[in-house]
């Protein structure tokens, strides 16, 4: 109610006029903070444990011990060959998308873009769950030399989508990151697929374990199982805090310097 003066006849009068205010967002803060404060006390109080642990890869013998994970990435290069279904080729560069220029000088397009890994708790995309992602940024990796050069320089070593992870050097990427204990979460194995974020078009480009022209169908390349060609598997050892990568056909273990993972650009239809 608020209490208002009218003059009529030279003579004030009072009134009681009753105005209904509604304060709409009075006290939202407040219901914010004791949201929060809720959210807060069921995780600490929840008797359940959600510290992480640090998974490194487990070591494996070449010549000597190595502990390495490797990745190799091929783009797609649409220059003719003699595949008439698909007629380019993968390469382990970046020239398909950029530039030697572009990719030299660590231009802005170039330095946004990267590699996306998801850790699914399944193969199937309709029941999966993405519990773990690992970026890797294009300024990590190893060199290649192009004789084309910059300016006046004949060669120039630029960035390759090949990756060299261990303990030391290039490490980003290296650790997975998973919870402590498994009353929570029991999941132990997981399956990783692969996207490229292109900082030059902002489209994520999907990759396939394999290239499409190595398909037993090579005649009609974009005719597979996606469960097949997309993953590749991750078995986290809880008792060793390691983990190893196979594929999801044949079991084969992959990640080791002799036989990387390798990720190949897929190729819509058209």
């Amino acid at each position: 109610m608020n209490r208002k003066q009218i003059k009529l006849n030279n003579n004030f009068i009072e009134i009681n006029i009753p105005i209904e205010l509604t304060w709409d967002f009075y006290g939202q803060q407040d219901s914010i903070n004791e949201f929060e404060e809720t959210v807060l006390d069921q995780i600490l109080n929840s008797g359940q444990d959600f510290e992480v642990n640090r998974f490194d890869h487990a070591s494996y013998f070449t010549t000597k011990i190595e502990t390495s994970i490797n990745y190799d990435y091929y783009l797609y290069d649409p220059t003719p060959t003699n595949n008439l279904t698909l007629p380019g080729t993968w390469v382990n560069s970046y020239t398909p998308k950029f530039t030697q220029k572009q990719i030299f000088y660590q231009e802005s397009n170039f330095k946004k873009s990267f590699w996306k890994l998801d850790l699914y708790d399944k193969q199937n995309p309709l029941e999966q769950k993405n519990y773990i992602t690992i970026i890797l940024p294009t300024h990590q990796g190893l060199d290649q030399v192009v004789q084309t050069g910059v300016g006046n320089q004949s060669q120039i070593a630029i960035k390759r989508p090949s990756y060299r992870l261990d303990y030391i050097g290039d490490k980003e990427g290296f650790f997975i990151y998973w919870l402590k204990k498994r009353d929570f979460l029991d999941i132990n194995t997981f399956y990783m697929s692969a996207k490229f974020f292109n900082g030059e078009t902002g489209q994520f480009i999907k990759m396939m374990n394999r290239s499409q022209a190595s398909l037993t169908n090579t005649s009609n390349p974009f005719n597979f199982s996606s469960v097949d060609y997309f993953y590749y598997r991750v078995d986290l050892n809880y008792s060793t805090q390691k983990y190893e990568v196979f594929d999801t056909l044949g079991g084969t273990r992959f990640g080791t310097t002799t036989n990387p993972i390798k990720w190949y650009e897929y190729v819509n239809p058209t």
